[in-house]
C-alpha cells in the first residue's frame, strides 16, 4: 500500500500521462483529494484496492481511516456515511464517502472526514470518484494492451531469429519487466543428469547462469510435475524451496513450464522481493504464454541444429572414407617397409589426431606419437602429469588388446579425449593387424627379456649383487625404476587342491598361478614386477599410496587365485614397502618367515601383512600351534566366556584398550562409548582375569593371546565376528 501527502497539483480533473503511454495513478489519487479539501473544506482520502486488499491510498489521515472501513468493508458501489468505527477516529467523528468497481478485481473510492455535506458537495464527492474509477480503468485497458503488443512482438522475434540465447534472454526480460516482477530465469531439464540447468536470466549476476537444482527442488520442478503455472506467495516459507536460492530473498514466485508436444522442458519464472505483494490476477496466464514462446524457440532451434549437424555428418563422412583410404595405404607401408611399431604409432596418432601408445602384454612401453609429434603421448603411461596437474594412467586411456593367436601379446592405447567413429575404428584395425605381425616377430626376443627380469628379482631378493647402483642399473636396463617405491608381496600355492586343474602337476600349477598373478597386476598395477622365486610367486608392487593399496591389491590377487586353481590353497604375505634396493631382501626374507609360519600353524588361505606380527612374530615362530592356542586360552577364557553367555563386549574392549595404549578417551570415542562404561568394562575386565592391567607384563600377555587368537582365526562369540572381521581388516 503507497501513501501520499495532501500536497500537490490542485487544478483540473485532467490525468497525468507517463512517457510510457500510462495513466500515472498515484498523481491522479494526489489530485483528487486536493480536489475534495477544496470542495468540502474537509480533510480528504482517495485510494484504490485490489482483490480486497488496499493497494494506493493519498490524503489525510483521518480521512485514510475512514476510507480504508469502507473499502474493507465491502461497501456496494455508491454514497456511504458513517462516523466512529475507523481505527483513528473518534466515537463522534463522522464521514461520508463513495465508492465504485474498476474492473472484476479493483474498487476505488474517496472520503472526506465530514458527515454532513450538502447536495452540491457530495455530487461534486461522486464526480471526483468517478473520474478517479476512469483513470484506473484506463491504466489498467492500457497495462493489458502493453502485454499483447509484447507477446505478439515476443512471437515475432520467435518466428524470425535462430539466436536461440538471445531470444530466451529477450523471453525472460520481457516476462519479467511486463509482470512487475524484480527478476527473470528460465531452466531447462537435464533428463541424464536429473538437473534443472539456469539457461536465461534477467536482473540477476552472471554467474547465475548454468546454476543447476536437482530435480524436485524448488517451484519450477513442482510446475513441471503439475503441468501447468503455479504461484508461491512468499517463498521463504514454501516447502520445496530450493535452499541455495535463498541469499536472492524471494517473496512471491510465479512459475509456469516449458511444453514442446506435450513433454516438459524446463520452467520460466519471475520474482518479487520479499514485502512486495504479490502478482495481479492473470499474471499466470500470460507468463504461460511467454512459456509456450520460449517453448516453439527452444524447439525450432533444436529442429534446426539437428538438420545442420546432419548436413555435417554426411560431409564429414565423405572425408572421412577418402581420408581411412589414404592411412590405410600409409599404415600397410609401413609394415612392409620394416620401419616398426614406432612407425605405425606415429601415422596412426598423426591420423586419428589422438596420443597413441603401444605397449607389450605386461604393459611395457613399445612406442608412443602424438598429433603434435610431441611427448605428450607419455601421459597414458603414467610418466607425466595431466594439464589438472594430477598423475595420470593408462586409466584414462582408451585400451585395444593385440592378440597373437589365442594369447594377449600387447596393448594399443589411444587417448580417451573422445569416442572413436566408425571410420577410425577401421584404421585402428588395420593398425592392429600391423602391430600384431611385428609382436609375433617380437616375441621371442620378449620371452629371453623375461627370463633376464626373473634373474634381477632373483638376485634382488637374495641381495645377490654388488650394489645398490648396480643392480639399479639392470632394473633401468630391462625397464624398471628401482627408486620408485614397491610393496613387496609373497604369495604360497599349496601344492593340489579341488579345482579343475587339480590334476596338474605342482610346477604347472605354479606357473599357471604366476600367469594369472600378471594378468591380475596387467589391469590392477601394471608397471609392478612379478617373478618365480624360491617356489613362491613375488609381487613388487609399484604405485603410490594414493593409487595402490596393498592390502586391497594382495586380496584382489588371492581371489583371483582361487577362482583359477581352486579355493583354501593360496595364501598371501604383504612385505614391507621397499624404497632402495639393499630393503628388499630382509624384506623377502621376512615375508617368507611370515608364510612358513602360516603354514605351519595350519592357515593357508588367507592375507596377512609381516607387520601385524611385530616382535610378537618371534614368539610364535617358537611355538607350536597348540602350545600358541593354549596360551591364548588360559589368558582370555573368562573374558570369552563372559561375552558367550551376556552378549558382551569385553574382549573386543581390551583390544581397543590395549591398541590405544590405554587412553580411555580414545577407547571411548574407537567404541562409541561413553568414558564411564569404558572405566566399567576395565574394571570388570581385571576382576574377571584377576590382572592389573596396569601391570606391563600383563599387557604383554594378553596382547600376544589377542594376536594369537587373530593369527590363529580362533572363533568369537557370534554377535562378535563382523566386528572382530572388521577390526582384523583394519590393522
Amino acid at each position: 500500500m503507497t501513501q501520499r501527502p495532501t500536497s500537490g497539483p490542485t487544478a483540473g480533473a485532467d490525468q497525468t500521462v507517463t512517457a510510457a503511454g500510462r495513466v500515472d495513478v498515484d498523481d491522479v489519487l494526489g489530485r483528487a483529494v486536493a480536489r475534495l479539501a477544496g470542495a468540502t473544506g474537509a480533510p480528504a482520502a482517495a485510494g484504490t484496492t485490489l482483490d480486497g486488499a488496499i493497494d494506493r491510498v493519498a490524503g489525510d489521515p483521518a480521512a485514510i481511516a475512514a476510507l480504508e472501513t469502507v473499502l474493507r468493508g465491502g461497501a456496494v458501489e455508491g454514497l456511504t456515511v458513517g462516523s466512529g468505527t475507523a481505527s483513528g477516529l473518534a466515537a463522534s467523528d463522522a464521514w461520508t464517502a463513495a465508492t465504485f468497481a474498476s474492473g472484476d478485481r479493483r474498487k476505488v473510492g474517496v472520503a472526506v472526514a465530514c458527515g454532513s455535506l450538502d447536495d452540491l458537495a457530495i455530487a461534486r464527492l461522486e464526480a471526483i470518484a468517478l473520474e478517479v474509477a476512469r483513470a484506473v480503468l484506463l491504466d489498467e485497458e492500457h497495462s493489458r494492451t502493453a502485454q499483447l503488443d509484447r507477446l505478439l512482438a515476443t512471437a515475432r522475434q520467435v518466428a524470425e531469429s535462430l539466436d536461440l540465447e538471445t531470444v530466451l534472454s529477450t523471453i525472460v526480460h520481457d516476462a519479467t519487466t511486463l509482470l512487475g516482477a524484480d527478476s527473470g530465469d528460465m531452466l531447462l531439464w537435464d533428463r541424464d543428469e536429473d538437473v534443472l540447468r539456469v539457461v536465461a536470466v534477467w536482473n540477476f549476476p552472471p554467474e547465475m547462469l548454468g546454476f543447476a537444482l536437482r530435480f524436485g527442488e524448488g517451484v519450477s520442478s513442482q510446475a513441471i510435475r503439475a503441468g501447468h503455472a503455479i504461484e508461491v506467495p512468499d517463498y521463504r516459507d514454501y516447502e520445496h524451496r530450493a535452499r541455495a536460492l535463498d541469499v536472492y530473498d524471494f517473496g512471491a514466485v510465479l512459475c509456469a513450464p516449458l511444453v514442446v508436444r506435450g513433454d516438459a522442458i524446463g520452467a520460466i519464472n519471475v520474482h518479487a522481493r520479499a514485502g512486495r505483494r504479490g502478482f495481479a490476477n492473470g499474471a499466470a496466464d500470460v507468463l504461460a504464454a511467454f512459456a509456450g514462446h520460449a517453448a516453439i524457440a527452444i524447439d525450432h532451434a533444436r529442429r534446426y541444429e539437428n538438420e545442420v549437424r546432419l548436413a555435417q555428418t554426411l560431409a564429414e563422412a565423405n572425408d572421412e572414407m577418402a581420408r581411412s583410404l589414404s592411412v590405410q595405404q600409409r599404415l600397410a607401408e609401413q609394415v612392409l617397409l620394416g620401419t616398426g611399431l614406432p612407425g605405425i604409432a606415429t601415422v596412426l596418432a598423426e591420423h586419428l589426431g589422438r596420443r597413441v601408445v603401444i605397449q607389450d602384454d605386461l604393459h611395457r612401453l613399445i612406442a608412443g606419437a602424438a598429433p603434435d609429434a610431441g611427448d605428450g603421448w607419455r601421459e597414458l603411461i603414467g610418466d607425466g602429469e595431466g594439464l589438472d596437474g594430477r598423475r595420470r594412467s593408462d586409466r584414462d586411456a582408451f585400451a585395444i588388446a593385440i592378440r597373437v593367436g589365442p594369447d594377449v601379446a600387447g596393448h594399443l592405447l589411444l587417448s580417451s579425449d573422445a569416442d572413436l567413429g566408425p571410420i577410425d575404428r577401421a584404421l585402428v584395425d588395420v593398425a592392429t593387424t600391423g602391430v600384431a605381425l611385428e609382436f609375433a616377430r617380437q616375441r621371442a626376443a620378449a620371452e629371453v627379456e623375461e627370463r633376464l627380469r626373473g634373474e634381477a628379482i632373483a638376485d634382488l631378493l637374495s641381495r645377490a649383487y654388488t650394489s645398490e647402483e648396480a643392480i639399479a642399473a639392470r632394473a633401468a636396463r630391462l625397464g624398471h625404476d628401482l627408486s620408485q617405491p614397491h610393496d613387496l608381496i609373497v604369495i604360497d600355492v599349496a601344492p593340489g587342491g579341488p579345482s579343475e586343474t587339480a590334476g596338474e602337476a605342482d610346477g604347472d600349477r605354479l606357473r599357471r598361478a604366476f600367469q594369472v598373478t600378471r594378468e591380475r597386476l596387467t589391469v590392477r598395477a601394471p608397471r609392478s614386477l612379478a617373478a618365480q622365486h624360491l617356489g613362491s610367486i613375488v609381487v613388487l608392487a609399484s604405485g603410490s599410496r594414493h593409487t595402490l593399496d596393498a592390502r586391497s591389491l594382495a586380496d584382489e590377487l588371492r581371489s583371483a587365485l582361487e577362482a583359477a586353481i581352486g579355493g583354501g590353497c593360496t595364501t598371501v604375505v604383504i612385505g614391507d614397502r621397499c624404497s632402495r634396493p639393499d630393503e628388499y631382501a630382509p624384506a623377502f626374507l621376512l615375508a617368507r618367515d611370515v608364510l612358513d609360519l602360516l603354514v605351519r600353524l595350519g592357515r593357508r588361505g588367507g592375507v596377512v601383512a609381516a607387520g601385524e606380527l611385530g616382535p610378537y612374530g618371534l614368539l610364535l615362530r617358537a611355538s607350536s600351534r597348540d602350545d600358541l592356542e593354549a596360551f591364548a586360552q588360559r589368558a582370555l577364557a573368562p573374558l570369552i566366556e563372559h561375552d558367550r553367555a551376556h552378549a558382551g563386549e569385553l574382549v573386543p574392549t581390551l583390544r581397543a584398550y590395549l591398541e590405544e595404549d590405554r587412553v580411555q578417551r580414545k577407547v571411548a570415542a574407537r567404541c562409541f562409548i561413553h568414558v564411564n562404561t569404558v572405566v566399567y568394562r576395565v574394571r570388570r575386565i581385571e576382576e574377571l582375569l584377576g590382572v592389573d592391567l596396569a601391570d606391563p607384563s600383563v599387557v604383554f600377555d594378553l596382547t600376544l593371546a589377542l594376536r594369537i587368537r587373530d593369527l590363529l582365526d580362533l572363533p568369537a562369540p557370534a554377535h562378535q565376528a563382523q566386528a572382530r572381521s572388521g577390526a582384523v581388516s583394519r590393522r
